[in-house]
């Protein structure tokens, strides 16, 4: 893979986890049900534990 691609991917990985964050500040907050919670993060953390990560 190239140089740019794995950068591409680093920061969609940075990105899903800035994302998730804000997610579970949402989900404590009550502004999102476990359900919508759940929705929303699955993907994103399917990609999380299908990239590696070369700089984390």
């Amino acid at each position: 893979m190239s140089d740019e691609m794995l950068k591409v991917e680093e920061d969609l990985r940075l990105l899903c986890i800035q994302a998730i964050e804000i997610l579970d500040k949402a989900w404590e907050r009550g502004i999102l049900s476990e359900e919508e919670y759940l929705e929303h993060v699955k993907l994103k953390r399917a990609f999380l534990e299908k990239t590696p990560s070369e700089v984390l």
